[in-house]
C-alpha cells in the first residue's frame, strides 16, 4: 500500500513474492530491481498466461456462483410470495371457491421451493464438472428447469393473481407438474450419471 512493487500474497498457506510491475517471481529480481525494465517475451507471454488463466478461474467460478446463489435468495424472497398466496386464498374463498379449489397455489409453493433448492444445488454440481456429451444433456434439463421454474414464480407474483382465475389455475397447474416432471428428469439423469460412470470432475472428489 506504500507503492513498493515486491508483492507477497496475504494467504498464510502461500505467501508467494512476485512484482507488481512484470508479474514475475521476485526471487530472480535480486539486487537488480529494475531488470524488469527490460522487455523478455518469454517471461511477459509466460505472465499473460498466468494472468488469463487466473482471471478465467475467476470468471468461471463467479458465473456458478452467483447462479447458486440467486437460487438461495429468491427462495428467501418467495417466502414473502407464500403472504401474498395465502391473503388471495383467503380472498378467494371468502368471494366464490372452496378450500380445494385454492390448493392448487399451495401445491405450486411446494413445487417452488423444491425446484430452487435442486436448482440451487446443480450449480455446486455443475462447477466440478468436466465438459462432455452428458454433461451438456446435463446443463439443457438444468436450463429447462430454471425456465419453467421462473415462469411458475412469475404466475404466482404480482398481477398474476389478479388474473382470470380459470386461466391463471390452469397454468399454474400445468406448470407445476412440467417443473416437477423437469425436476424429476434432472435427478434421475445425474443418478444414472453415477451408475454409469459418465462423470468427470475438474478436481480430485473425495
Amino acid at each position: 500500500n506504500g507503492g513498493c512493487n515486491h508483492m507477497t500474497c496475504k494467504n498464510g498457506s502461500c505467501r508467494y513474492e512476485f512484482c507488481w510491475v512484470c508479474l514475475g517471481e521476485w526471487e530472480p529480481h535480486g539486487t537488480s530491481w529494475y531488470n524488469c525494465n527490460r522487455f523478455e517475451e518469454k517471461d511477459s507471454v509466460s505472465a499473460r498466461e498466468a494472468q488469463k488463466k487466473s482471471r478465467d478461474s475467476l470468471e468461471r467460478y463467479l458465473h456458478y456462483y452467483n447462479r447458486y446463489d440467486n437460487h438461495g435468495q429468491s427462495s428467501r424472497l418467495e417466502k414473502n410470495l407464500e403472504v401474498m398466496v395465502r391473503k388471495k386464498q383467503a380472498e378467494l374463498q371468502a368471494a366464490r371457491m372452496s378450500w380445494i379449489e385454492v390448493q392448487f397455489m399451495d401445491d405450486a409453493l411446494r413445487v417452488l421451493s423444491e425446484c430452487r433448492s435442486t436448482l440451487r444445488s446443480t450449480y455446486i454440481f455443475a462447477y466440478y464438472l468436466n465438459k462432455n456429451n452428458q454433461s451438456e444433456i446435463f446443463e439443457t434439463n438444468q436450463r429447462d428447469l430454471e425456465f419453467a421454474t421462473e415462469t411458475l414464480s412469475g404466475y404466482l407474483e404480482g398481477e398474476a393473481l389478479d388474473a382470470d382465475l380459470v386461466k391463471l389455475r390452469q397454468n399454474v397447474m400445468d406448470k407445476s407438474m412440467y417443473c416437477r416432471q423437469r425436476r424429476k428428469a434432472l435427478i434421475e439423469h445425474v443418478e444414472e450419471g453415477y451408475k454409469e460412470n459418465w462423470w468427470s470432475y475438474c478436481v480430485e472428489l473425495d
